[in-house]
């Protein structure tokens, strides 16, 4: 068969399909594993190719025997009508991904099949039933991917090609952040593939500059602490950016200096907050702010950047926050910082509590890109946490400010080969919050 592999194209975003043909692209996009990995999984006897639409044009009128799309909430509108294009045509359609996952029906109007979850497991059973005429509504959904199984992606089949690699240690998260879709979507165990493949894996990976695509580097943190040991043992001399529990690093010296060792230049951390309440309210019951200065002092003191997320909107937040959250990141001398809109996910814990409560007044998918706001604040009016978090941005992404933190990152690097990596975040995440926020 020819199986045509879809990413539709991002409207919202560090790097969106306008920056096709700019260095932004180069510079700051970072495929993704999904397609690849789904690719790896299809028997070799059927021919599979991939199409990311940020950089090449779909060809509805192209021979293909079916064609897969893969969905998350912002693109489902246009996933649906690219769907729904090829399916006049007569050609079978396949949706997958988070979204399709969270609502399943909405999905299946658009599609002749529906892949649940991880597509390792229903992917493969898809084509056998395909090849048979016996093509069933929805596959998957009934388990989690043996960690044995994650197969090593076909990034061979991605024609653009970044600067940064990425690669993927495990799957799942213990946590159970109401807001969050990775533990709705993968699970809440945390399944580590073999140390041994992940570094067969990176051997082949051509970019100096690596991303981990695992929920935490520090849920598993003896796992984490054998990987560390065996980059450095192998030599890879590859540098990496890595998700991690801003509190559990702080408090870990000896984990932060192997990971020093093994390669890595910077740590995302999920602040969230800087409100308990609120961090109480989202369960994010890993995070402690009281804490947060003395951790991000601890990190960067081992030589690693910190970039760290903040939500606004929890029912415990007032007017108050920005400011007071402001404040804060800048005290804290951060080296870039992510602000979003709470956004209720369908498929999480607080979608299923918002809709319960009438509070979501708007289900235009599309706008759920995290700079909108979808639902009714508790302690605010949806304006003006539209106005705080932009006050935040531009406070935070100011001239002197970004360039006071991009100087504090040089000097943290020590102009190593790899130092301009963490300051270009802050052109890349001031770019896009002036282009989401206020344009």
């Amino acid at each position: 068969m020819d199986i045509l592999l879809i990413y539709p194209k991002l409207e919202h975003g560090v790097t969106t399909h306008e920056d096709s043909k700019t260095p932004f692209s180069k510079l700051f996009g970072n495929p993704s594993l999904t397609l690849p990995q789904v690719a790896a999984v299809t028997p070799p006897r059927h021919k599979v190719r991939i199409i990311d639409e940020n950089f090449e044009r779909v060809d509805y009128d192209g021979h293909y025997d079916l064609v897969g799309i893969s969905v998350l909430t912002m693109t489902a509108p246009y996933a649906y009508q690219m769907a729904d294009r090829f399916r006049k045509r007569g050609v079978p359609v396949v949706l997958g991904g988070y979204h399709p996952t969270a609502m399943p029906s909405e999905a299946k109007e658009h599609a002749d099949a529906v892949v649940l979850q991880e597509g390792e497991i229903g992917w493969p059973q898809l084509l056998a039933d395909f090849e048979k005429g016996k093509l069933k509504d929805f596959y998957g959904g009934n388990g989690c991917v043996d960690p044995d199984k994650i197969p090593e992606p076909r990034m061979d089949l991605v024609r653009h090609q970044p600067l940064t690699g990425c690669i993927q240690t495990s799957r799942g998260c213990p946590n159970a952040c109401e807001f969050c879709s990775t533990s709705a979507f993968l699970g809440r165990k945390v399944r580590s593939r073999s140390i041994e493949d992940v570094i067969e894996e990176m051997k082949k990976i051509p970019n100096r500059v690596i991303i981990f695509r695992d929920a935490s580097m520090t849920v598993n943190p003896a796992y984490s602490r054998k990987l560390f040991k065996e980059m450095i043992r192998q030599k890879l001399d590859k540098r990496f950016i890595a998700n991690g529990n801003i509190n559990l690093l702080g408090r870990d010296e000896d984990f932060l200096d192997l990971a020093h060792e093994a390669g890595c230049i910077s740590w995302f951390v999920g602040i969230e907050s800087i409100s308990p309440e609120s961090l109480k309210e989202a369960h994010k019951v890993s995070n402690k702010a009281s804490e947060y200065d003395q951790a991000i002092k601890t990190i960067r003191r081992h030589g690693m950047a910190v970039v760290a997320g903040i939500i606004f909107g929890f029912d415990g937040d007032t007017p108050e926050i920005f400011d007071h959250t402001l404040e804060a990141m800048l005290d804290y001398e951060i080296d870039a910082g992510e602000f979003n809109v709470l956004t209720p996910y369908p498929g999480t814990p607080l979608y299923d509590r918002l809709d319960q409560e009438g509070r979501i007044f708007d289900k235009n998918w599309s706008h759920y890109t995290q700079s909108n706001v979808v639902y009714e604040p508790k302690n605010m009016t949806p304006q003006e946490l539209l106005d705080g978090t932009r006050r935040v941005i531009k406070g935070y992404y100011n001239t002197p400010q970004m360039l006071k933190r991009m100087l504090g990152t040089l000097r943290l690097s020590r102009l190593a080969p790899t130092s301009l990596v963490v300051p270009s975040i802050n052109v890349a995440m001031r770019r896009y919050y002036y282009r989401e926020f206020f344009t």
